[in-house]
């Protein structure tokens, strides 16, 4: 395909009105999307423990619990209880926790104890099923135990093991309860709890299930304009670009500064340090910068380093001394970029906690914050040299 094809695909695709419908609708403001948890599993699992708790805000009691159970207690594989006893058993003193022994969700009553897997995006792995039924089975032997696979399709476990011991639910189950206490129910919700519980199923409907007239909006946009799509698809920003604009975005709100920045490294000086440090790194940074502090980051970690550039010897030589004498420093490593400090940590960046721009931002703060000392170290020791700078 030439540019000029190209270019009349792109234009096609903007002059749909169309897409400016999916636009209104995907625009639509909702408390899920705005703070990021549509597919996050943490969110889902921390609405659904709020829901699923009797003495919460939502002033719902036992409503949305009492549902779910009547759903569970249905199973084959639950042999202890069935959805006609759900009525008669007393539910306000249950107990829903979090992140037991890191079970996603568990439900603890005198009688009975419920463990929820929640995954949405995520697969199984490490034998976790196995290993979460051995735990609450052990801790609590006293009582009647019972384990839900909650997934997007209410798929079984993979293992032949743990779909004996599993019930499959799907977010179907969810979101149809969720509707049932919307139809019925919702004359007792505070406007507020009603706005989250709407939001949520749009979330539901939406991003998980797939229903929401969007999606089909969506599809019939891509199918009418394929090739314009695909085209954008292939140059779309990658993980690292996102990276790149959120930790350049931290290290500005900490009150940096930043200077030549680069696709991996994030640099910047303090704000005094801007008009101290001599431009005489002629074979390095764009912006001839002799010293920076540089936050190198992949996807499977990030450093802070103190680095010296190329360029006039004498600079490079009084600011090596100056970080030399860091009570923190090291042998220098490089030939032409002299790093005498570095502050690595490991972290997956692909993991789902830092889908959330807050994580990221958090981490970097925590690593400038780690490093404050030193960096004002090397802010108060250089500035008695400026005078000496070529």
């Amino acid at each position: 395909m030439d540019y000029k094809e190209e270019v009349l695909n792109l234009s096609n695709l903007v002059r749909d009105h169309n897409l400016e419908k999916l636009d209104l609708s995907l625009k639509t403001p909702n408390f899920f999307n705005i703070i990021k948890a549509t597919k996050n599993e943490l969110r889902h699992s921390n609405f659904l423990a709020w829901l699923l708790t009797p003495t919460e805000s939502h002033n719902l009691g036992s409503i949305f619990l009492k549902w779910l159970l009547k759903e569970v207690f249905s199973s084959d594989i639950i042999k202890w209880a069935s959805e006609f006893t759900v009525d008669s058993i007393e539910l306000h003193s249950v107990e829903i926790l979090r992140e037991w022994n890191h079970i996603d969700i568990l439900i603890v009553h005198s009688d009975f104890v419920l463990a929820i897997e929640n995954k949405i995006d995520s697969g199984e792995h490490s034998n976790q099923l196995n290993k979460y039924f051995k735990r609450v089975s052990e801790v609590y032997k006293d009582k009647n135990c019972g384990f839900i696979f909650l997934t997007a399709d209410g798929i079984n476990p993979i293992s032949e093991e743990d779909q004996l011991n599993y019930v499959p639910i799907g977010y179907d189950i969810i979101k149809s309860r969720i509707e049932i206490v919307l139809d019925v129910y919702s004359g007792s919700l505070s406007e507020r709890v009603r706005y989250y519980i709407e939001d949520y199923l749009l979330v539901l409907k939406r991003e998980i299930m797939k229903e929401h007239e969007a999606i089909t909006l969506a599809r019939e946009i891509y199918k009418n304009h394929k090739q314009a799509f695909d085209f954008i698809f292939e140059n779309k920003p990658d993980r690292i670009f996102e990276l790149k604009q959120t930790i350049e975005k931290a290290i500005q709100s900490k009150g940096y500064a930043l200077q030549t920045c680069h696709k991996y490294y994030a640099r910047f000086l303090t704000t005094n340090m801007v008009d101290m440090i001599p431009r005489t790194g002629h074979y390095g940074w764009k912006a001839n910068e002799s010293f920076l502090f540089e936050l190198a980051y992949h996807e499977k970690g990030i450093a802070l380093k103190f680095v010296i550039a190329p360029g006039n010897e004498h600079n490079r030589e009084l600011i090596g001394d100056v970080i030399k004498s860091m009570p923190t420093s090291k042998k220098a490593t490089g030939k032409k970029w002299l790093t005498y400090f570095s502050d690595p940590r490991k972290v997956n960046f692909n993991n789902e906690k830092y889908s959330d721009e807050a994580e990221i931002t958090k981490l970097v703060h925590k690593i400038l914050d780690d490093n404050k000392e030193n960096m004002l170290f090397v802010e108060t020791n250089l500035s008695k040299l400026k005078d000496k700078f070529e």
